[in-house]
């Protein structure tokens, strides 16, 4: 799939999720697309490591509003698979965090093992500005990140970070 592209050098899958116009928008098509990239990095006995990035300016601008709308217990577990496929992987995984990472673009961000934050990286999880559970485990894996106080002042009061505070 053109929305998630992959290419393995020196042992390890550099996943791209790849709609810069839509500032990475997760779909359930990239979402399925996401998960068979890191089930054939898995798969892959050449490759050791998995790092995941965006195409463009964002890293990922969080799920398609549309489909997460329009989405049944079904269709959320369908947006969530891709990045519940990070956290699940049994490589070593590094979100590169080259832009804005909300909503679930921050939940993909959250899913690896490591973030590292380029000089435009934020973090956002802006649920609570759109109305909605802060799901796919956010609430989870943000106070894993940066403990619980903080995780729980950033979803209930949108706080957000940058690459310098992250």
């Amino acid at each position: 799939s053109d929305s998630v592209l992959v290419h393995v050098e020196d042992r390890v899958a550099l996943i791209t999720v790849n709609d810069p116009d839509r500032r990475n928008a997760v779909t359930a098509e990239m979402s399925v697309a996401l998960r068979t990239a890191v089930d054939a990095a898995e798969a892959n006995e050449n490759v050791h490591a998995l790092i995941v990035t965006g195409a463009g300016k964002a890293f990922c601008a969080g799920a398609d509003l549309t489909a997460l709308g329009a989405a049944t217990e079904d269709g959320l577990r369908g947006i969530y698979d891709g990045f519940l496929a990070v956290a699940n992987c049994s490589l070593p995984t590094i979100a590169a965090v080259n832009g804005a990472a909300v909503g679930a673009g921050l939940n993909l961000a959250l899913a690896a093992d490591v973030r590292i934050a380029g000089p435009a990286a934020l973090f956002d999880p802006r649920f609570q500005k759109l109305g909605i559970h802060p799901g796919g485990g956010a609430t989870w894996m943000l106070q894993r990140a940066v403990g619980p106080q903080v995780a729980r002042a950033s979803l209930l009061f949108g706080m957000r970070f940058d690459a310098e505070a992250s």
